[in-house]
């Protein structure tokens, strides 16, 4: 005699869960995530929802990276920058500035390699490649990019040459010396080493020759330069206390960049990878260290028994340094202490390494990819421990995470209270994919989920804009490839990706023919269409409060006479311009190109797929519809459980044949269904209310539904996914399992 027994999966908040878990049905996640759970998004309450949808904004001009300036909480803007240049976008998708090239030295392929932070209204770029550059909001309307400069000392100067408040390293071999032809302040003088030690390179740049400043002016040999000696170096030489700038076109430029303690800090030069400079104090382009007083400038490097290449500093409890071989952290002897040049240290936390993606702050921890990108840590301190932790937070679904090019994070929108941490993938397996991270650290509730577009597109760059997300996603359309800018939208209201509202095709300039027509008759002779009036769509004339459907047509020569759905309420004036209200034939964005296959909502209803023709219109054959039918690119969400399993009084039925029999799953707000167990058969719930007809909107669904399934496996599982794109949201399942 069949037994039966009834499991209840209450929620999803696990998320996704990777398949080497199968069997570990003791661990608590097993039962509170899914074997798939793609394109949904993770509720605080434990149910899920049918994840938010995108907006078209704009085109972008060509690959480009987003990243966010917010200046004020009512002035913020998108940067996106591409090859030698940056487009500025509103937050709708508007050109504030386009097309800026003038400094804008990165290329490509170093989009994702750039770091930034913002002070006020000025971004400052940095790679380990280019010099850096600062982003300025001059207006409202207005930005420039320039090239950084450290601030000089105008009351030291000889010949148009002011001493420079920058940084300085001996870079050279300590035996090597250099003489000067005089040690006076002037202009002309050569410096020579005693072995090669000069390239074109050094032309331009600051050298420190026994404490005192000199500029090169001419490079003549590896061995020879012309300088102007800006402070007496006391004597020729020959010197082997010599520096020359840390940051130079020779030497190359910081990759890590932040704001912290009033301080601006770069790290990660090229050629020294483990240097930590800092400026002073309230002064963020002057880094003289001056005698080493507290508001004066920082430059030291991390010692350690490996060279530690500084990817990125974070800005938090302390001042958090993530390089390819550890964590560390900046101690301080109290949470109100500051950094200064005496007291600055570096404590290893780690050894992990970090990716080139700059970590992000999320629910009190430091997220970022560790060095393999295989893995998501997060970088917290225990006040039990005394130290950071670097905890993988990705152990569960580590197969979502795939050498992640980018990070961001959002805490919340004005409609719903979730966080996310965003990880766009750029590995060969999971490619313009985003790995999802919810977290509530206070609740233990921590879960993953996968967010795909249409199938042959990818999201290329990510930002969050105060409570908005944006991306650029790469889309191949029939003329080729277009990267758009888009925004999700903040719940499930919108279905479709890219999405876009149409207007109602006008059909060329239809007109009433003649002043003869009457009040009492429901007749109408019209002229001017370029394709025919079809029946049931609506119009209204110029003139008349009324609207009217067309209930016949008739064709004639060069007119058509229309059989209305009322009479005339008022005689129309020859020539009265006739406006479709309702129509079949809509025109869509441009984006959409010919043979584009796009899905059409209207209010809750699906109106199908369709094919946008070469001039950019779709044509409706369910029923007319007004302006504002919304079209874009589908997406499918897929909720798979794992191997429904129970422990009975036998022990657990783990490898037994058995099925579902039915599945009550609980709905909120749902428009469109379909369940899958073990006899592979989809079925589809549709809502839809008594009385309800084509065209009309209908009223989301909160209740419960029950399904029943057939056959058997060792294995069964409950597939959860939808036909149609409508709004959905599933809070549970409850299953009857059958088992001999």
């Amino acid at each position: 005699m069949p037994r039966k027994v009834r499991q209840v999966y209450t929620n999803f908040s696990a998320g996704e869960i990777n398949n080497l878990l199968n069997a570990r049905t003791d661990a608590k996640a097993y039962f509170e995530g899914g074997k798939q759970v793609r394109n949904w998004y993770l509720l605080d309450e434990g149910g899920v929802m049918r994840r938010p949808a995108t907006e078209y904004m704009a085109t972008m001009p060509a690959e480009c990276r987003i990243i966010p300036f917010v200046f004020s909480n009512d002035e913020v803007a998108i940067f996106a920058l591409s090859n030698n240049r940056l487009d500025v976008y509103s937050s709708a998708g508007a050109v504030i500035q386009s097309n800026i090239t003038s400094n804008c030295n990165w290329t490509t392929a170093q989009l994702f390699e750039l770091n930034f932070a913002q002070f006020g209204d000025t971004v400052f770029l940095t790679h380990r490649n280019n010099p850096i550059r600062e982003i300025k909001r001059t207006s409202a309307s207005t930005f420039t990019v320039s090239a950084f400069s450290f601030e000089e000392d105008d009351s030291v100067t000889v010949g148009g040459v002011n001493k420079s408040e920058q940084p300085f390293y001996k870079y050279a071999d300590s035996s090597i010396t250099v003489t000067l032809s005089s040690h006076a302040t002037g202009t002309g003088r050569t410096l020579t080493a005693s072995a090669d030690a000069f390239t074109s390179n050094h032309n331009g740049t600051y050298l420190r020759v026994n404490g005192k400043q000199v500029k090169v002016t001419g490079f003549t040999s590896a061995t020879e330069v012309t300088v102007t000696v800006i402070e007496d170096t006391v004597s020729t030489g020959p010197h082997s206390d010599w520096e020359e700038q840390l940051i130079s076109a020779e030497r190359g430029y910081p990759q890590a960049v932040s704001f912290h303690d009033n301080r601006l800090w770069f790290g990660g030069v090229r050629d020294k990878p483990s240097a930590v400079i800092a400026s002073q104090i309230g002064g963020y382009f002057n880094f003289d260290l001056g005698t080493g007083l507290a508001n004066e400038g920082i430059n030291v490097a991390i010692a350690s028994d490996t060279v530690n290449e500084i990817r990125h500093f974070v800005s938090s409890r302390n001042l958090q340094i993530f390089t390819d071989s550890g964590e560390y952290y900046v101690p301080v002897s109290s949470q109100s202490a500051a950094i200064t040049p005496a007291s600055i240290a570096f404590l290893r936390q780690t050894p992990y390494g970090c990716n080139r993606a700059a970590p992000i702050p999320f629910d009190g921890a430091s997220l970022f990819s560790q060095k393999n990108g295989k893995a998501i840590r997060e970088y917290v301190f225990s006040d039990i421990e005394q130290a950071y932790r670097s905890t993988s937070v990705s152990v569960l679904a580590s197969h979502l995470i795939d050498s992640p090019k980018q990070l961001s994070m959002m805490t919340g929108n004005e409609t719903k209270p979730e966080q996310f941490a965003f990880f766009l993938n750029s590995g060969t397996n999971e490619d313009g994919k985003l790995a999802v991270f919810h977290s509530i650290r206070d609740e233990k509730i921590a879960g993953w989920t996968m967010w795909e577009t249409q199938t042959g597109d990818k999201f290329h760059s990510i930002t969050a804009l105060n409570d908005k997300l944006f991306v650029i996603v790469k889309r191949v359309v029939p003329s080729g490839t277009k990267y758009l800018l888009e925004r999700f939208a903040n719940d499930d209201a919108i279905t479709l990706d890219c999405s876009t509202t149409t207007t109602v095709f006008q059909k060329g300039t239809p007109l009433v023919k003649g002043a003869s027509q009457a009040t009492d008759q429901n007749t109408l002779v019209v002229d001017g269409f370029s394709t025919a009036p079809q029946i049931q769509e609506t119009f209204t004339i110029a003139g008349n409060a009324a609207e009217y459907t067309i209930t016949a047509v008739s064709a004639g020569a060069s007119q058509h006479t229309l059989t209305l759905d009322k009479n005339l309420a008022a005689v129309p004036a020859d020539n009265a311009v006739i406006t479709l209200v309702d129509g079949f034939l809509h025109t869509v964005n441009a984006i959409y190109e010919n043979t584009d296959k796009v899905f059409a909502v209207f209010g809750n209803g699906s109106l199908g797929e369709f094919t946008v023709d070469s001039n950019s219109r779709i044509t409706l054959t369910s029923a007319p519809f007004p302006t504002g039918v919304r079209v874009g690119f589908n997406y499918t969400p897929i909720l798979e459980t794992m191997s429904v399993d129970k422990e009975i009084d036998t022990g657990p039925l783990t490898g037994q044949p058995r099925r579902v029999n039915k599945a009550i799953v609980d709905i909120s707000g749902g428009l469109d269904i379909t369940m899958k167990a073990q006899d592979l058969n989809s079925k589809e719930l549709v809502i839809q209310q008594a009385g309800f007809t084509s065209g009309t909107d209908i009223t989301a669904v909160t209740a419960k539904k029950e399904f029943n399934f057939l056959g058997y496996s060792k294995s069964p599982t409950i597939t959860i996914s939808q036909n149609d794109p409508l709004p959905l949201k599933v809070l549970g399942i409850a299953m009857e399992i059958q088992f001999a």
